[in-house]
């Protein structure tokens, strides 16, 4: 059997190294959300303890070496070319390279240390953490495309290649089944507490034993009387310049960072509204202070109703966020917490459980999912009610130190604050988070397609839209919205995962591109989807706001706008309903 040219190994290698930097990315930038949200919790006794930005990088080295070792399992069968790869991870790991006779022990340690891993452990702040299980689509989409790079770098893909890749997705599959839609508290802090002390331990492990670290780690060398169990010491680690790092921007910096964040939500325009409005208030009202100007101060405490999936968490997020910019908060944190976070078992323990709950939001923003759960219509609950009590002293006697976003679904929400004298006149702006439109799930697929360097040529938009349409059409109050555009993003994933596992030359086009019959729409039947695709159709599209209606197989493309006479890129479009030639007539 012939090898693989020189090209071809050289071009496997630079994709690997830079899905092993996205990687990383991900993991530091994961470590750096939560620090935003949960930073008060990501303390500790031990003065040693890494920031979290830190502790996930330990982390990201141990599933990158789990990847590895999953497709190259026996250190004897591996080839030439793996070996490379093995190489190229070692020099992302330790920071310098590994030649020679040592890269054979090296890798061959790499495997074995690897062993003592479990997915669950290096995927967990991804399944536990709020803030990061809308990264799990990435995660699984950066394994496999590693997976898929090892196993086809030596020109060959064989069945056992195919059964471990295999058996990598069931590890993503059991690993999944503590995700969101299995657990029975989505958002509770209890959860976050013992993930990121788990995360200190876990990282302190990593760094300490004989799993990955970076520069500090002990290398593995060969020589005489030594082996792989020789090891070269630990460098002294200065871990006062680990703390976490304090935010130098300006409050003028920190403003406007959020609202960019704000402007780059798909969808939600009048929610961006009602929140610059307020903005623009608080900010006046800030400088009539400044002046000595007589000011007033409405209720900040809201209420956010809409169908799960609408971006209701992330919006807190950055109010949050606006609030500590503009001075209103002095920490402009954001706790999240539902009934179980708030609601004790026993008599008596409900109003301390909650009093701790917003002694931890104090100076932020306490974020409470699924409010209504609180309130029980017979009126027998005890334990909601006095939480609910509890909650609202605290709103009235804090009002300047918190500030309180209740949200839940639509019809129960407002009868939940209509109910509640007490509630209804300290809840200030109720905010509607309508389900996504069709072309909107397109985008927010696009966004997160993107992150991973996915692209989508004109038939998978297609395919795309007429599946998101026909669930919109269909959608009830459990319509996932934003979170079906990640899981279908994932599925597409894993089908061009399986289309190109047994192609032997394995390109960056190959792993980068999602082709229709890559796109699977969750909840549609691919048949149904690609019956769908088949029909001819129209799309709404704009060109600096002026809309005009063209054939959905220009999507993609650049398109010559009927008005101005310029070209434009037609990414997305809006559905058109055509009628038959009578009907239209008729009208």
């Amino acid at each position: 059997m012939s090898r693989p040219s020189d090209d071809r190994i050289i071009e496997s290698i630079r994709l690997y190294r830079e899905a092993l930097a996205e990687t990383k990315a991900l993991y530091i930038e994961g470590g750096q959300l939560v620090r935003g949200s949960y930073g008060w919790l990501g303390g500790g006794d031990d003065p040693d303890a890494a920031s979290l930005a830190e502790q996930m990088n330990e982390l990201h080295q141990g599933f990158l070496m789990k990847v590895f070792a999953t497709v190259v399992p026996d250190a004897s069968a591996k080839n030439l070319e793996q070996r490379q790869l093995g190489r190229v991870l070692l020099e992302h790991i330790w920071g310098k390279s590994v030649l020679g006779s040592q890269l054979h022990e090296a890798v061959d340690w790499l495997i074995s240390a690897a062993d003592d891993f479990q997915w669950s452990d290096l995927v967990r702040p991804f399944v536990e953490l709020p803030e990061l299980r809308g990264h799990w689509g990435e995660l699984e989409t950066l394994a496999m495309r590693m997976a898929t790079l090892l196993t086809s770098v030596d020109g060959t893909v064989s069945a056992s290649d195919n059964e471990r890749i295999e058996s990598m997705k069931q590890q993503f599959d059991v690993a999944r089944g503590r995700a969101p839609e299995t657990l029975v508290s989505e958002t509770d802090t209890s959860n976050a507490r013992d993930a990121l002390k788990w995360l200190r331990e876990e990282a302190k492990r990593l760094r300490e034993g004989v799993g990955p670290t970076a520069a500090e780690k002990p290398t593995p060398v060969a020589g005489p009387g030594g082996g792989v169990g020789s090891v070269v010491a630990p460098k002294p680690v200065d871990r006062a310049s680990e703390d976490q790092p304090i935010d130098e921007r300006t409050p003028e910096q920190r403003l406007a960072d959020a609202k960019a964040k704000l402007d780059s939500l798909i969808g939600l325009e009048n929610i961006k509204d009602q929140i610059t409005t307020l903005t623009n208030f608080l900010a006046m009202e800030r400088r009539r202070k400044e002046l000595d100007l007589p000011t007033s101060r409405p209720s900040l405490h809201m209420a956010f109703v809409g169908n799960p999936g609408t971006g209701k968490t992330t919006v807190a997020r950055i109010i949050a966020e606006i609030y500590g910019a503009l001075g209103i908060l002095e920490k402009g944190h954001l706790v999240e917490t539902d009934r179980s976070g708030l609601v004790a078992e026993y008599a008596g323990q409900t109003g301390p459980k909650t009093n701790a709950k917003i002694d931890e939001a104090l100076d932020g923003v306490l974020f409470i999912d699924e409010a209504y759960t609180l309130i029980d219509e017979s009126g027998q609950d005890q334990y909601g009610r006095e939480a609910i009590q509890t909650l609202l002293k605290r709103m009235e006697d804090q009002r300047d130190r918190l500030v309180v976003i209740l949200a839940g679904y639509p019809v129960e929400m407002r009868q939940m604050i209509r109910s509640n004298p007490g509630l209804s006149s300290r809840v200030g702006t109720t905010m509607q988070f309508s389900d996504y439109s069709p072309e909107a799930l397109c985008r927010i697929f696009e966004l997160l397609a993107k992150k991973s360097k996915y692209t989508l040529p004109t038939e998978s938009r297609r395919r795309l839209l007429r599946g998101f349409t026909y669930l919109y059409a269909k959608r009830d109050r459990h319509f996932g919205n934003g979170r079906t555009s990640r899981n279908s993003l994932e599925r597409s994933v894993r089908r061009l995962a399986n289309r190109i596992a047994t192609v032997e030359e394995v390109t960056r086009e190959l792993l980068t591109t999602l082709e229709p019959e890559d796109i699977e729409v969750a909840g549609v039947d691919p048949m149904h989807l690609k019956a769908m695709a088949a029909e001819s159709g129209k799309v709404r599209v704009e060109c600096k706001g002026i809309p005009q209606v063209i054939d959905d197989q220009l999507l993609g493309t650049e398109v010559k706008c009927e008005s101005c006479g310029e070209m434009f890129f037609a990414d997305w479009g809006e559905p058109v309903l055509e009628l038959p030639a009578g009907e239209e007539e008729a009208l």
